[in-house]
């Protein structure tokens, strides 16, 4: 979870200025944020969250903001956070490029 946190916040501090980050920051009781697993549950897969962020930086006609956060010492990616977007279709084409699917608790 921290680690998940350090990505937002990361991704809000460098879009602060985008209409999309204020808008969402302005009504912070209509938040909504939706978890993902990259690979397979018993094995999660750090190549899946490069495939994820590669696809999000090549979207057309413009990349979809996001921020890697690649865990230190380790030097190990272990999560993605997108900025606020209102482009799901240019999304939802990354996620299925990625292998990523929705996150379960079993």
């Amino acid at each position: 979870m921290a680690q998940a946190a350090h990505a937002a916040t990361a991704v809000l501090h460098e879009t602060h200025g985008r209409a999309e980050t204020i808008d969402y920051l302005a009504d912070l009781e209509n938040m909504c944020k939706v978890v993902l697993q990259a690979g397979d549950v018993h094995t999660p897969d750090a190549s899946a969250l490069g495939k994820l962020s590669a696809a999000l930086s090549s979207t057309d006609p413009s990349p979809i903001p996001h921020y890697l956060w690649t865990e230190q010492p380790e030097n190990v990616p272990t999560c993605i956070a997108i900025a606020p977007n209102r482009k799901e279709k240019p999304i939802r084409r990354a996620m299925d490029k990625s292998s990523c699917r929705l996150w379960r608790s079993d």
